[in-house]
């Protein structure tokens, strides 16, 4: 999808349903605010996106982190259900979050759809909550954030399920080159957000001011709440000088909330997920070309691309990504492919010739100057001359996903 659809459509749906986000930037440096889309009550334009912490963040991962229960008594059930267990956020009961309950009343296809697109990512994303402690509700922030499409990009360059922007992605180290953007990865980017909402809540103690961080950055929540207390007012989301997306961003999320809570209440039949994993982890360590992988297990190479949208191309380098994620029901089949898998041979010979430089001959084998240099021994003293025979490193090539 373009930049240019992707935020025409996020326009259209953020206009009927008010599910849009917005971040500031974190840190005490300053409060610049993004913005994405027309919520439910006209507020504005307004571009969503995680904004960078302060820099040279050091997370502390007490709070939330400290107690993890595992309960075994629970029967498999629905992922829907085994959320709603976990459900800790203190609720709100206000006319925002009524405003926000009559939009997905009325917009029922469109959420359908959202909920469906969740699949897989729903689960992992509600285990990895659970493994840390911290409430279910979050969860459901990429439904906020995203509506759970991993390849959002917002008109500020934020990007995934959780909508980093690149500073944000490096702060939390999520690779982002020209092989893979990590904030698009379901596994990093789940890891890096739950890491960033665990340095929240140790700041404030608190899930409300916590998600109001999240959505503006603490270093503007941290000034609002100072602003607060020098008129002796109680710390409360009301009592926040805040702008008014992030004053509807909990509101937002608290109707997703009571929707999983109560589906009936919205006419809506939530979509029936077993609560058990949708894929499987590949352990690589060395480059595969996943057109070839796909070919060899008899599947669409759309099957491999759903779960590994952080890779930018359908070859997966083994120095940057030595992870696949493959649904469970075809695992079989590309563990099978995998068997057959046999990859290029390491190198390719090269004859120089006559008025070639090392640089020319790289980027014709689209590989680095560096890489040739290192594999035949080159240097100042001994330089490439006409005849001489070379060693070209061979790696699967890039190309589009669509191929």
């Amino acid at each position: 999808m373009s930049a240019a659809h992707s935020q025409l459509v996020w326009v259209l749906f953020a206009a009927m349903t008010g599910l849009s986000g917005v971040h500031g930037t974190a840190g005490a440096s300053g409060a610049t605010q993004h913005q994405l889309a027309m919520n439910a009550e006209n507020e504005g334009e307004q571009l969503f996106g995680l904004i960078s912490p302060t820099a040279k963040l050091e997370l502390k991962m007490s709070g939330p982190l400290s107690l993890v229960t595992l309960d075994f008594s629970r029967e498999a059930g629905d992922v829907w259900g085994d959320i709603r267990k976990d459900f800790s956020i203190p609720d709100l009961d206000t006319h925002a979050v009524a405003v926000r309950e009559q939009a997905l009343r009325k917009n029922k296809r469109m959420v359908e759809r959202m909920l469906m697109r969740s699949e897989p990512f729903i689960y992992y994303i509600a285990q990895e909550c659970a493994k840390r402690g911290m409430p279910s509700e979050l969860a459901l922030i990429p439904f906020v954030e995203s509506q759970f499409n991993p390849h959002a990009r917002s008109p500020s360059a934020a990007e995934g399920l959780w909508q980093f922007i690149p500073s944000t992605g490096r702060q939390f180290d999520l690779k982002q080159n020209k092989w893979v953007d990590e904030r698009r990865d379901l596994v990093a980017s789940t890891r890096a957000a739950l890491d960033y909402l665990t340095y929240l809540y140790d700041m404030h103690g608190d899930w409300h001011l916590a998600l109001l961080s999240y959505n503006w950055g603490e270093g503007s929540v941290l000034r609002a709440i100072k602003k607060a207390e020098e008129a002796g007012l109680e710390i409360t989301v009301d009592n926040l000088d805040l702008p008014l997306e992030t004053r509807h961003y909990i509101p937002k999320l608290q109707a997703l909330k009571n929707l999983i809570q109560s589906p009936e209440k919205f006419g809506i039949q939530l979509p029936e997920f077993p609560n058990k994993p949708y894929f499987v982890k590949i352990k690589r360590n060395t480059d595969l070309d996943l057109r070839e992988v796909a070919r060899l297990a008899g599947i669409e190479l759309g099957v491999i691309r759903k779960l590994n949208p952080g890779l930018n191309q359908p070859v997966m380098y083994a120095a940057h990504s030595d992870t696949l994620l493959v649904p469970i029901e075809y695992s079989d089949r590309i563990n099978a492919g995998l068997k057959q898998y046999k990859p290029p041979k390491p190198t390719t010979s090269y004859l120089v010739k006559k008025g070639d430089t090392l640089s020319e001959i790289a980027e014709q084998f689209d590989v680095k100057v560096n890489d040739i240099t290192r594999i035949n021994g080159l240097s100042k003293k001994k330089p490439i001359k006409p005849g001489m025979k070379l060693s070209i490193p061979n790696t699967p090539k890039p190309g589009s996903w669509e191929s």
